[in-house]
């Protein structure tokens, strides 16, 4: 489930916030409508929980989920010296800086 590169990062960076598909679209540099799909499988898997309602619905690492700690040791497995990763967490803290609180956005199908 968490084999595809998009979603180990998606993982990655819902370790550290709680993050709508926008967010992790323009930090990922990925079309929304794939992060969405990944969310959603990921979400399925109990790997993420989610917070609010759409537009406006937030994703963060599921640490309370009955997988016996996976998702927490798939994060902690993380090569966090990847330039991938590093590169994730410097475009996350940027985008928390410039991205105005209760924005949302749609995904139009």
């Amino acid at each position: 489930m968490a084999a595809h590169p998009d979603r180990l990062r998606i993982l990655g960076l819902c370790a550290h916030a709680d993050l709508t598909v926008c967010e992790l679209a323009e930090i990922l540099g990925v079309c929304r409508e794939r992060v969405a799909r990944h969310v959603r499988l990921l979400a399925r898997a109990d790997f993420l929980c989610c917070n609010g309602q759409p537009p406006w619905r937030s994703y963060r690492l599921n640490a309370g989920s009955n997988d016996g700690g996976l998702v927490q040791l798939l994060v902690d497995l993380l090569p966090h010296r990847d330039g991938y990763h590093k590169q994730d967490l410097q475009r996350l803290e940027a985008a928390r800086d410039t991205r105005p609180k209760g924005t949302a956005c749609l995904i139009v199908k």
